[in-house]
């Protein structure tokens, strides 16, 4: 028995000693299987119903300044940080994109502060996994919104509900064959209804000619084409009177176009 255990060892390094003269490396011992990834955690349904009480219109010499403001009521919020998703309007991509989170009053509709709390936004492709949709399509270009928790609790603190304020600076879109110059908005929904529109308005800056037209209406695929109030009111009344945005037929698909005319 110690022979063969002797001749087994020795038969052993001489192998090692072969392997090492031909300058073959050592096989390397096998890897342990790899664990499986971990399934991506889905994101929770957005504890709160949205809506958009106002879009606003700044009509600069050279640029556009698109005011947007959603409505975040409490709802069955958690104090958990939420990231939104909004995506950009037309035409192009802005030349700037501000977001604020700003307090509502106990029975207000709209903050009553212009300054809020400045928040951090990441340009984005598309919609990233992580982050809840609020404005636009997930496959549009746009922004995430991160609203951290303590600004939350800061904002609900007065009435239980905040406001997200989107400002999209933009440049001067091209008059269209009309003379028309036009903007489009994204609007949004959640949990596949429609966010709710209020009041719609259009002005310009001290020094700016004011424009002597306006019209809005919802556009998109299944858009209802009847057009919406907007103000300032036109002097002459259009063929369709207009109807407030509140009360306009909404789909999931449309958007808000906003076109203009500026006398010569």
């Amino acid at each position: 028995m110690r022979g063969r255990l002797a001749f087994g060892v020795t038969l052993a390094f001489a192998t090692l000693a072969v392997g090492l003269a031909s300058g073959a490396p050592p096989k390397p011992a096998p890897r342990p299987p790899a664990r499986p990834a971990a399934p991506a955690v889905p994101l929770a349904p957005l504890p709160m119903l949205p809506s958009i009480p106002r879009v606003k219109v700044e009509v600069l010499k050279t640029q556009l300044v698109v005011v947007e403001e959603v409505n975040l009521p409490r709802g069955e919020w958690k104090t958990e940080a939420l990231d939104f998703y909004v995506a950009f309007g037309a035409p192009g991509a802005p030349r700037a994109i501000d977001a604020r989170l700003l307090a509502v009053a106990d029975g207000a509709l709209e903050p009553e502060e212009e300054a809020g709390e400045p928040l951090v936004v990441d340009r984005a492709p598309h919609r990233p996994a992580s982050a809840h949709a609020l404005i636009g399509r997930d496959s549009m270009a746009g922004v995430v919104v991160h609203l951290k928790r303590e600004s939350l609790i800061r904002a609900f603190a007065p009435g239980n509900m905040a406001a997200l304020r989107i400002r999209t600076v933009l440049d001067h879109p091209e008059e269209d064959s009309l003379g028309a110059r036009g903007v489009v908005v994204r609007l949004g929904a959640s949990r596949g209804t429609p966010l709710t529109l209020g009041r719609l308005s259009l002005t310009s800056k001290p020094g700016v000619t004011t424009p002597s037209r306006v019209e809005a209406r919802l556009c998109g695929p299944d858009a209802d084409p009847t057009p919406l109030a907007i103000s300032p009111r036109p002097t002459t009344p259009p063929a369709t009177p207009p109807i407030a945005p509140v009360l306009a037929v909404r789909h999931a698909s449309d958007d808000l176009c906003i076109r203009f005319w500026t006398p010569p």
